[in-house]
């Protein structure tokens, strides 16, 4: 039988959310990535990830509607 999981980093997903709630999620990662507690690095380097990706999202939004 194989991991229902083993195959989960190919799944790919669209979230569609307006600009105040991208600004929500890019600074909850950002919070999470700052206070982060320890553990498994991997942990900080996937949020780290996240932080920069939804960073990137967020100026691509706000540059494509001029509003910087």
């Amino acid at each position: 039988m194989s991991n229902p999981n083993s195959h989960e980093h190919e799944i790919e997903v669209s979230i569609t959310c307006n600009l105040p709630t991208l600004r929500t999620m890019h600074d909850c990662v950002t919070k999470c990535y700052k206070t982060w507690a320890g553990g498994d690095p991997e942990e900080q380097l996937k949020l780290d990830e996240m932080r920069r990706g939804l960073y990137v999202i967020l100026m691509d939004a706000l540059l494509d509607n001029d509003l910087v």
